[in-house]
């Protein structure tokens, strides 16, 4: 067991020096806040993160799922259950960006939609 945790605290430390090592390499202000102007300031874009779809902000969860439940019926709290990472605060700012840039959101709803077996 203590073989593990070492194991995952080596991981943890590289996966930190490829984060530093890709900020590096690019060019300053390639990490974007998707928010136009700060108004949405748990969303964010990084070129390297789902290829720069909008996700909430250190995580790789992107608006469109958080969209997707709530479509489905999901209210922000149960939303908040299902991906418990998320605070309210993240789910309702996530909303409130979908309702600022729906078209954007719909096309990657689409790009990433799974078909349906014929």
């Amino acid at each position: 067991m203590a073989d593990m945790e070492i194991v995952y605290k080596r991981l943890d430390a590289l996966e930190k020096d490829i984060r530093q090592l890709r900020e590096m390499l690019l060019p300053q202000g390639s990490v974007t806040d998707t928010a136009r102007g700060g108004e949405h300031p748990y969303v964010e874009s990084v070129p390297y993160v789902l290829g720069g779809e909008p996700c909430i902000k250190g995580t790789r969860t992107p608006v469109r799922a958080i969209v997707e439940h709530w479509k489905f019926g999901d209210a922000p709290e149960d939303i908040a259950r299902k991906l418990p990472h998320l605070r309210l605060a993240h789910i309702f700012d996530a909303l409130g960006y979908y309702d600022d840039y729906r078209d954007e959101i719909e096309r990657y709803i689409a790009d990433n939609r799974v078909p349906a077996d014929d």
